[in-house]
């Protein structure tokens, strides 16, 4: 039996978690140490190892100058331990300051010291020898890599997040072929102009409606449809889709019409070249105790990395784009961590690269249309978040 312990980080709480998933065993006991109080943030550790209160230790600095004067962090940690105890410390997480401390403290007790580099999914692992101070040629040093690999549910409800991963499919409502053909329409310019005029007045008046609308009835604008689509009968032509009920289109069919095949194309362009270990659209989530839903178009995980695709069919206007990366750099700062990857996936050109500009101070990465039409481009762009995830070999 041993303790595990890590410093407690709740803006990056990846690291001791993958920490705790690599070494913990049966019977052994979590030690988090904290410049904070709350010790409610423990709570989805405690939740995904289902572990009760009391095998879970917490050592909080009440007070801002306790967390960053040596002594006083020294002589609180050791009070607190135990010399019969042995100790793995993960030394990721928190101020480097603080790690500092932690390392000079628990150097004189029965411990082992660890670094959990997530970017690189290993884990450094240096025993710690008395006899070998101040000599750096023992190679006593070990590099583990991390075998774990999260869910997407594991990652949100790690970061504080509810979600709807399990109470409705995610998963794309049409073939892939379809998808395709839809961009081809537009990778081409091929669609009429009754059909892009159809398309607009469908996002416009239609998207999010509950109820199937009948095809007749809305291309002529029947009493129970104010708003006309005339050029209806074009789209759905254009596109070549066939709607599964005889002259009616479904709720999904309209979502799917004005956007959601954008969502599923780009579901499967990534899952074809990044082999995602889960991927899902639509997904919802959400801090506790709010109505506010965020929805992340297309989300998907690969070795502990979460990417986050926004998807846009087309941006209006520079105000209209801005607000897009404002929203995506928000989401990755406030709700999703530094572990994630934000994209945005859209069909508008950016010929002079002044959009991609924008979005890379904000920490997003733009694929416009001339990426996602160029095989070449979007096999680079799929090497690169293959790179980031460090998928073992």
């Amino acid at each position: 039996m041993k303790t595990l312990v890590n410093i407690f980080d709740p803006e990056e709480p990846l690291a001791a978690y993958l920490f705790l998933k690599q070494y913990y065993e049966e019977d052994d006991r979590l030690l988090f140490i904290s410049t904070r109080e709350d010790r409610q943030l423990l709570a989805p550790y405690a939740a995904l190892f289902r572990l009760p209160d009391d095998k879970i230790d917490f050592i909080a600095f009440k007070r801002a100058e306790d967390s960053y004067i040596y002594e006083r962090i020294s002589r609180r940690l050791q009070s607190r331990l135990s010399p019969q105890t042995e100790y793995w410390v993960n030394l990721a997480g928190g101020t480097r300051y603080l790690a500092l401390a932690v390392q000079h403290v628990f150097t004189q007790f029965n411990a082992r010291l660890f670094y959990v580099q997530t970017r690189e999914n290993l884990i450094i692992n240096s025993p710690f020898d008395p006899k070998a101070v101040g000599n750096p040629d023992d190679d006593s040093d070990t590099i583990d890599p991390i075998r774990y690999r999260m869910t997407m549910s594991e990652y949100f409800r790690l970061h504080g997040l509810n979600h709807d991963l399990n109470e409705r499919s995610h998963r794309p409502i049409r073939s892939e072929e379809e998808a395709l053909r839809i961009f081809e329409c537009f990778r081409t310019r091929r669609l009429p102009q009754r059909a892009f005029a159809a398309l607009e007045q469908l996002r416009n008046n239609y998207r999010g409606m509950r109820k199937p609308v009948s095809i007749h009835d809305l291309t002529f604008g029947m009493p129970r449809y104010h708003n006309a689509v005339p050029g209806l009968p074009a789209l759905l032509n254009a596109f070549g889709f066939v709607p599964r009920e005889k002259d009616m289109l479904l709720p999904s069919e309209v979502d799917y019409l004005t956007g959601g095949w954008f969502e599923e194309y780009v579901c499967y362009l990534l899952t074809r070249l990044v082999s995602p270990q889960q991927i899902a659209i639509g997904v919802r989530i959400a801090r506790p105790g709010t109505q506010h839903n965020n929805e992340l178009d297309v989300v998907f995980i690969k070795a502990n990395t979460l990417f986050v695709v926004e998807c846009k069919t087309g941006v209006a206007s520079d105000h209209m784009f801005n607000e897009i990366v404002y929203k995506a750099s928000a989401l990755k700062e406030s709700f999703l961590g530094p572990s994630s990857h934000s994209y945005i996936f859209t069909l508008k050109n950016d010929y002079d690269h002044r959009l991609q500009t924008v979005a890379a101070i904000m920490g997003i990465t733009l694929c416009p249309k001339g990426t996602l039409v160029n095989p070449s481009l979007m096999a680079h762009v799929a090497e690169q978040m293959r790179r980031i995830s460090n998928e073992l070999d």
